[in-house]
């Protein structure tokens, strides 16, 4: 009897630790519709054209996963080789080995995380073939996980593409210039393929990506903050003007931009992020607005935290901005069962 009950206490202990493996609920990830999914991708050990910014990515990574931790939700992105450089500071439930090549995951992915779509990544910043081995690479990774998106044909970076997640999207005029569309084409496409009811097309302020990212960022549903261009008065009347008529019951606000370059310098050929906080990346309920500790900053972050609803979370990006991009540039961002899979995947990795 002594025996058999000895039998009975181990075996309830080990079904117990079971049932509290299976039922964990300690997690860094909580899936809540609260709650929005960042998906970063690290830059590969192997990768030489990251070799000499792979420590300031891979610093900049982590401080970024760290504080949208327990605000929203994040998962890191990282192949087998690189894997060691975050497991010493990230929990290991939000880390994914796998292989995707490249960091700026928001434009060869989806846009807008509600009900993500999937456009065909340009190469303005590398040749077709490298643009479609990088998307072939996520390609492989969402259709092995499942991620549920419509996709598209015509040419345009998710970068490009800055929306409310509710029917109001701006874009630049290189999406109509890569897809030989008029702006009357190139509107109906848009609101044809992401549902949206109001779209602007502007022009870029810099000619080599030309993305609406690092101009524009919507803060609230109906609150749109917009670069002050006053130094060029014809350029600023010309992106107001789009933005008004397209958006007529808008409020539109400008902010301080200083484009002085910090550190100093280009990196491969792309003109500095470094001084443009509208490089945001927007959730439900927070604001992730990248710094760069220059003096304009006070007043944006005034600007920005007295005209929305969600909580500003100050990102310093001095680590990534000389590369020519920043916070929203370095996120995928998704929600619902999409979001799931990707939790539940690097939980169990």
């Amino acid at each position: 009897m002594r025996f058999a009950t000895f039998l009975t206490v181990i075996i309830l202990m080990f079904s117990g630790m079971s049932c509290n493996m299976v039922g964990q609920t300690d997690y860094t990830n909580e899936i809540s519709s609260d709650r929005m999914l960042l998906v970063l991708s690290a830059p590969s050990v192997h990768d030489p054209y990251y070799t000499e910014a792979f420590d300031e990515i891979i610093t900049f990574q982590i401080a970024y996963a760290k504080q949208i931790m327990n605000r929203d939700n994040v998962v890191v992105i990282v192949d087998a080789d690189t894997e060691q450089f975050f497991r010493t500071e990230l929990p290991d439930d939000v880390i994914l080995v796998e292989d995707v090549y490249d960091i700026w995951i928001r434009d060869f992915t989806t846009v807008n995380p509600i009900d993500p779509v999937q456009f065909k990544y340009t190469w303005a910043s590398m040749t077709q073939q490298e643009s479609e081995e990088v998307q072939g690479s996520f390609n492989d990774f969402a259709n092995a996980y499942q991620i549920q998106r419509a996709t598209a044909t015509l040419l345009i970076d998710g970068g490009n593409i800055v929306d409310n997640y509710n029917g109001k999207v701006i874009t630049t005029t290189r999406f109509l210039e890569d897809n030989n569309l008029t702006i009357e084409d190139g509107k109906t496409a848009l609101k044809n393929l992401l549902g949206a009811t109001q779209v602007a097309i502007i022009e870029p302020d810099e000619e080599v990506l030309a993305h609406s990212d690092g101009m524009v960022s919507w803060i609230d549903d109906n609150v749109l903050l917009v670069n002050d261009y006053s130094d060029d008065t014809g350029f600023r009347d010309a992106v107001l003007t789009e933005l008004q008529q397209s958006f007529p019951s808008v409020t539109i606000l400008e902010v301080p931009v200083d484009y002085t370059t910090n550190p100093p310098g280009v990196w491969e050929g792309f003109e500095s992020a470094c001084g443009v906080n509208l490089n945001a990346t927007v959730t439900h309920n927070y604001i992730y607005v990248p710094t760069f500790g220059m003096a304009h900053e006070a007043a944006t972050l005034e600007i920005i935290r007295d005209n929305t609803s969600r909580s500003v979370v100050e990102i310093d990006a001095r680590n990534v901005c000389p590369m020519g991009g920043s916070v929203r540039c370095l996120t995928w961002q998704l929600t619902g069962s999409n979001a799931e899979k990707l939790i539940e995947a690097a939980r169990y990795d």
